[in-house]
This record gives structure tokens, sequence and C-alpha cells, in this order.
């Protein structure tokens, strides 16, 4: 399962000296239009970020007064909306942790700050404390013992990777030695933390944070110069995303920390990857040379399949162990729909 994250950086060579795979050859494969989960009553728009394994997906709709509300969806489709903190005017879910007990996401204040917070499964919310100082921080993932990621500005302005425990107690998650900021964007069941580190020039590398706290950088692909790490498996698999020049390259890596480059679509010109599982099935959008992202899933092998639906955008977030994946699809109006592909 994973999220997507404001980690858009640029990157450095990293130090970790591992071998880059070769990006896998594309096919053209399709695969059946997913489902509309539709919206909340009175909304036009929505959007969903993750599913996973006992089926619910999470992501956010409008509502009859324009706010968005963090939305859960069931198996059998049904949409409970999940509020803000007193005071605040929107909501969004990024991820529901495998026993279905916590949602995490962020809720929007008047003036424009973000406050993370912990739902759990009947809609009570709970604010996350943030580093003193804090504007705008975001609780991106949840595992089943409840221990949530993410990241929040310090009094310097700087992101900082955060961490909470399941009885919501705040750390901070170091950048790699000499870098001066950091984010993280999910966390497994086992306790690795993915995410990115920046140097005071704007490079990034990927990185990922053990247990323990301990960070360790993952190369890129010689002569890309942005990575980042988005998403993570139970098995020691990781994905992200890295640049050249314009171009944006969807990574792989395996439990040793060789990379590969995930190939788009055929005749498409770029692609990002969002989410793994355990069986190494990665997620997340491509690119076609107009700019339109179409939904795409690879293999464990590394081909890549269209995940039909819409008539526009399309891309996809979240994938759980059994293959169904979550995100969205266009309407001839220009909306977005939440939308499951189940495999």
């Amino acid at each position: 399962m994973k999220t997507q994250s404001a980690l858009r950086i640029a990157a450095v060579a990293v130090a970790a000296v591992v071998t880059a795979g070769t990006a896998t050859a594309a096919s053209g494969a399709e695969q059946t239009a997913g489902t509309d989960l539709g919206v909340l009553p009175g909304g036009n728009n929505s959007l969903a970020f993750d599913v996973n394994n006992g089926g619910l997906v999470v992501g956010y709709s409008n509502n009859s007064e324009g706010s968005n509300r963090a939305v859960l969806w069931d198996k059998q489709g049904n949409a409970d909306a999940f509020g803000t903190l007193p005071g605040d005017t929107d909501s969004v879910a990024y991820t529901v942790n495998d026993k279905g007990t916590a949602l995490v996401g962020r809720s929007y204040v008047p003036n424009g700050a973000q406050r993370p917070v912990k739902w759990n499964r009947t809609g009570t919310i709970t604010e996350l404390p943030a580093p003193a100082g804090s504007t705008i921080a975001r609780a991106y993932a949840v595992n089943d013992a409840g221990t949530v990621v993410g990241f929040a500005t310090g009094s310097d302005g700087l992101y900082k990777a955060v961490r909470w425990s399941a009885d919501n107690k705040l750390s901070l998650l170091p950048p790699l030695p000499g870098d001066q900021a950091s984010g993280a964007a999910w966390i497994t069941n086992t306790g690795t933390t993915a995410g990115y580190s920046k140097d005071a020039q704007g490079g990034s590398r990927a990185v990922l944070w053990n247990r323990a706290g301990d960070v360790t950088a993952l190369n890129a692909p010689k002569g890309h110069t942005g990575a980042q790490a988005i998403s993570a498996s139970d098995t020691g698999i990781t994905v992200g995303n890295s640049v050249t020049g314009e171009t944006s390259h969807a990574l792989r890596w395996s439990r040793s920390g060789k990379v590969t480059e995930l190939a788009p679509l055929p005749g498409d010109a770029s692609a990002q990857a969002f989410g793994v599982n355990d069986s190494g099935t990665a997620i997340g959008f491509s690119v076609a040379p107009d700019g339109q992202r179409k939904a795409v899933r690879w293999s464990a092998g590394g081909t890549p399949t269209h995940l039909t639906g819409g008539v526009g955008h399309a891309a996809v977030y979240g994938i759980n162990d059994f293959g169904s994946t979550a995100g969205f699809t266009s309407t001839t109006d220009g909306k977005n729909r939440s939308t499951l592909w189940e495999d």
C-alpha cells in the first residue's frame, strides 16, 4: 500500500554503491476498467490514496458545501466521511493500516496551516504533536503497530521527517550526515520507514530508516539527479522516483539495494511509482508525450500494465497484497473520481 506524498525533490548521487538495472521492456497489456467509488452527497470530486488488505479504501471527497473530507470506503463501496479538528475547514486521509484500526492524514486550518491527525475506525480524530514552530505537518502512513510517519516544518522552516509512536509521542528521524532536511512517506509493519534526505543545496537522496531510527541512503541510477523513496514492502522492496532533466523515472530497489528503472507504457515519456506490495508488484502512473497520466501496474518482473478507466488523467497510489489498487480516474467534465481496480 502507498499514498501519494509531497516528496518532490531534486537529488544528488548517493554514497551507497549498488548496481543499477536497466528499464524493463514495456508491454501493451491492459486491465479491465476500475470501479468508480463515487463521492460524498452533493460532491463531485474524489480521490483514493490507499487500499488495505481488508479491502478498505481511504482518500477524500468534496461535499455539498465544497469542503474536502477524509473518506473511508468499505468493501461494499459505502463511504464514511471523517471530520476535521475543531475549527478546521478540510481533511484528507492518506493511509489505513491493514488492521483497519487507524487512518492518518491532515486537517486544514483556515489560515493555511496543516495539522497531522489520526482517526480510529469509528471516526474519532486525534491531533498528533508537531515540532515547536511548525506550520505544516502531515501524517502519511501508519502500520499495524500504530506507528505513524510523515513530515513537519520546524521553527527554521525546513522539512523534518517525523515518527509518532502508538501513544502519539513525537520523534525526529535524522537526515543523512551533512544534510539538513528530510521527509518520511511510508512505514512498513516491520518498522522500516521510507523517505528522503536533502542537503543545503537542495539535492536529495532516497533513504530508509530502520526501527532504531538509523538512516541509510539508496542509490539512484547513474546520471539521475533526483531520488525519493515513496513506499516499501514488508519483504524489503522499495519504490520511488528520480529525475533526469525534466523527465521523471519510476524506480524499484531490491532488499539488497539494487535499483531498477520501471519502464513507462509503450510510447510514453516518463513514469512515477507510488506503491509496492509484498510480492513486488508496483503501481503508479505513466505519462504520455502530451502530458496525460495513465494508471499503471508493474509486475514483479517489471512489465507495465495499463489500468484503464475514465477519459483523461488517471493514476494509482495504493496497492494491497492481493493486487487491488486504488487511485483516481477522470470524468468528461474534468473531475476526479476515486477508483478501485481489483486483480
